[in-house]
């Protein structure tokens, strides 16, 4: 019995930590766009339209296609910078990586540094808006709009979807066997729409995330993301602040806008109804034209 069991612990622990699954291939987005170069990582990004510029950060598991809808609704009005942070999408990290909110806020700026952007409008979703929301909060003098959609960053349980990914050993081997479909019904709990999910929209993202050091990504961010500073760092918020929520947002409750509304200063809230976690992409007409006014100077 004891052989079995140290047999069934062996095949456990090279499941979590030795064998890597198989990433999808022959498959190239059609969203792929520019990269910058920089220390720490090669970043992927895209630049549309012109003037003020606006940088959009995805939320987990995310990258710079889930603004396909607001990209040309705000590249009338401004330079439209969207761009993968590390562990999204076609950026490359150099090195170590540490995944936690500053290690990422710190990633946000090195962007805006080899993009020469010395003072910019932020707009994130999700943990991108997490990672603004901290930016922000350490950068005053960088940002002047901030946009949160959906977002973390209230010292609150994390959403119950990834809690099985913050166990260890459980969380490398549901990461790793996570195929399409797995993918396919997470993303759609972000949506209320559910016509909006097409075969486009979960094979642009799953091409990438299927990927090995993408899934290993994943697990570090569920198991990084402590929201104390930025909790603790709302009421000096010095950017002008926009939240937009989804209130049939079934990750992170419409309440957390209200919160946020109480207590970042001068803060502006809408809660859009009928709309998912996803907001952008799940009510596009609804919150384009939120953030068009909102940016607009």
């Amino acid at each position: 019995m004891a052989a079995i069991v140290a047999l069934l612990a062996a095949v456990t622990l090279f499941g979590a930590y030795g064998w890597q699954p198989a990433a999808v291939d022959g498959y190239r987005s059609p969203y792929e766009g520019s990269y910058l170069d920089t220390s720490l990582a090669r970043f992927h990004y895209s630049k549309t339209g012109s003037g003020s510029p606006v940088v959009l950060v995805a939320g987990g598991a995310q990258w710079l296609y889930s603004y396909r809808d607001t990209i040309p609704a705000l590249a009338r009005d401004h330079t439209v910078y969207a761009v993968d942070l590390p562990g999204q999408g076609y950026t490359t990290v150099k090195g170590d990586f540490a995944y936690d909110i500053p290690a990422m806020a710190r990633a946000l700026g090195a962007f805006l540094d080899a993009a020469g952007l010395s003072t910019v409008s932020l707009v994130g979703h999700s943990w991108g808006g997490a990672w603004s929301l901290y930016y922000a909060e350490q950068n005053p003098d960088r940002v002047d709009r901030l946009a949160l959609l959906d977002s973390p960053g209230l010292d609150k349980p994390l959403a119950s979807q990834t809690a099985l990914f913050s166990i260890p050993v459980v969380g490398e081997l549901a990461v790793k066997l996570m195929g399409r479909a797995d993918f396919e019904k997470s993303l759609r709990t972000a949506f209320a729409h559910q016509d909006r999910v097409t075969p486009e929209v979960v094979d642009v993202t799953w091409h990438w995330m299927s990927r090995p050091d993408r899934r290993e990504a994943f697990v570090q961010l569920v198991r990084t993301q402590d929201y104390t500073a930025t909790d603790a760092g709302l009421t000096r918020l010095r950017a002008r602040t926009l939240v937009i929520w989804g209130q049939a947002d079934q990750w992170l409750p419409a309440s957390y806008a209200e919160e946020y509304g109480r207590r970042i200063p001068a803060a502006t809230v809408h809660v859009v109804p009928g709309a998912g976690h996803n907001v952008h992409e799940d009510a596009p007409e609804q919150v384009n034209p939120l953030l068009a006014a909102f940016l607009k100077r």
